[in-house]
């Protein structure tokens, strides 16, 4: 059980981060990517002097650079879907990562799930369907109109099919390696690159790095305590199974964004969201 204490503290760190995220209003989606990935990177660097490398074969580096893009685009659009949209419509459609690792484990890493899989991906689908219901909404078919509308809902989407190939590229890259290397060495490189092309072709700079150095040593830790967490658990566990779990992050997610940010109609965001997770628990535990 020691991969699923380590899936749920990755989780509360998760939950915690978009929280922060949505409550930092004077701040843009790539103001804080800026300070976010510059304020993890001295950790990273050091956590990289201190562990052994192990040898390195061609497996690990296309894996290693597939996952860089994916990354990116999952990352960027993960900021957009949390601060144009309220956290209980957007975060819980990562729900979907799972779901769609079933065929991504499958056909990268071999890994399959049986019939329980299915009807969890059933419930999840349906989840996401009552997440959109509001009571003032008339027709069986107003939830897909409001998800179509909801621009928050669909970047989470798209980053839950990113974060599904990411995990198992990235698990690959683990296993030709080690699980601290993988998580310290690759997100140096991935912050650096992304932090130079932001600071390059954004107006965000080093004044406001700076300026909100608090917010940003607290994403950066966040970010670490996350990705440290993540890659220990998934390197013990069947990726689908570990990310599954790791996706609890969304019931606290919406829990306290209804507990903090005060966000509406939380009974069928909650009630959908708890479809969500519980489709995820049948992919889990059943899978």
């Amino acid at each position: 059980m020691t991969w699923f204490i380590l899936s749920v503290v990755a989780a509360v760190s998760i939950a915690a981060r978009d929280v922060s995220i949505k409550t930092y209003e004077d701040l843009q989606p790539m103001e804080i990517a800026v300070l976010e990935l510059f304020w993890a990177i001295p950790a990273l660097a050091v956590g990289c002097i201190f562990i052994e490398t192990p040898p390195l074969d061609n497996t690990f580096w296309w894996a290693f650079i597939l996952s860089i893009p994916i990354n990116f685009f999952a990352y960027i659009l993960y900021l957009y879907a949390i601060k144009i949209s309220p956290i209980s419509l957007s975060v819980p459609f990562l729900s979907f990562t799972p779901a769609i690792m079933i065929l991504t484990g499958y056909f990268i890493l071999g890994e399959t799930i049986n019939l329980w899989g299915g009807m969890g991906v059933g419930l999840i689908i349906l989840g996401g369907y009552v997440l959109h219901y509001s009571k003032d909404q008339s027709g069986l078919l107003a939830p897909f109109s409001a998800f179509a509308h909801e621009r928050g809902s669909w970047f989470m989407f798209i980053v839950a099919i990113l974060f599904a190939f990411a995990a198992v590229i990235g698990k690959k890259a683990m296993i030709h390696s080690s699980p601290l290397f993988f998580a310290f060495f690759f997100f140096l490189v991935f912050n650096t690159i992304v932090l130079a092309g932001l600071l390059i072709s954004c107006k965000t700079g080093w004044q406001s790095i700076l300026k909100n150095s608090r917010k940003g040593i607290w994403l950066g830790f966040l970010l670490l305590v996350h990705i440290s967490f993540h890659t220990q658990a998934i390197s013990i566990s069947t990726a689908v199974y570990m990310v599954a779990v790791k996706r609890s992050s969304i019931l606290f997610s919406v829990l306290l964004s209804w507990l903090i940010l005060k966000e509406s109609d939380i009974q069928f965001r909650g009630i959908g969201t708890l479809l969500m997770f519980v489709g995820m628990l049948f992919i889990t535990l059943l899978g």
